[in-house]
């Protein structure tokens, strides 16, 4: 029945980083709070941070009874500032990949464009190509094929010829003709 009676804002749950800039519940003091001290809190987390500091961080230095050097010391030892710093070591690498990585993006946005435009032509180069075949076969009497068989395979076709690759020309026989066969036999 530990911490019954006390409200739920006051138990020290985990949500309460008091590495950020805060101090332990023994520091605090119930005092007035100081107008005057806002914006100097504001300006001090502004400036190490880089952020605004959180309503539980301004409350605990707004009734705190710390002056300016010892929140600023506070917050220049928190991990976060520690964190802070650590991201800004890694900044002029990461600035450079990031670069190097924007340059390497319109590379291959401009290769893309020329491909899809490279396509176009070939589809336009094809479709041509096509049209072509097929007014000459229109107008022409005789089939594209003769002497042998047509092969259909995904609406193209293929010619085969039953003709011999070498065909023999007959010609008159001259005396050379002759007198290479007396000799050689052939």
């Amino acid at each position: 029945m530990k911490n019954v009676d006390v409200p739920l804002w006051d138990k020290g749950d985990d949500t309460d980083s008091f590495s950020k800039g805060g101090a332990s519940a023994s520091s605090f003091s119930m005092r007035k709070p100081s107008v005057k001290k806002s914006p100097l809190v504001k300006k001090i987390y502004k400036q190490i941070l880089g952020r605004e500091p959180s309503s539980r961080e301004m409350a605990y230095y707004k009734y705190s009874s710390a002056k300016k050097e010892d929140i600023i010391k506070k917050l220049l030892e928190s991990e976060e500032h520690e964190e802070i710093l650590e991201r800004a070591k890694k900044y002029p690498e990461l600035e450079e990949t990031n670069s190097k990585l924007k340059s390497k993006v319109l590379k291959l946005k401009s290769k893309v464009k020329d491909n899809e435009e490279e396509f176009k032509q070939l589809r336009s180069l094809l479709e041509e190509k096509n049209a072509t075949i097929k007014d000459l076969r229109e107008t022409k009497e005789v089939p594209p094929y003769l002497d042998g068989d047509v092969l259909e395979e995904n609406g193209v076709h293929y010619s085969v010829s039953r003709a011999p690759l070498k065909e023999v020309i007959k010609r008159d026989e001259t005396f050379w003709d002759r007198l290479r066969y007396l000799i050689m036999g052939e």
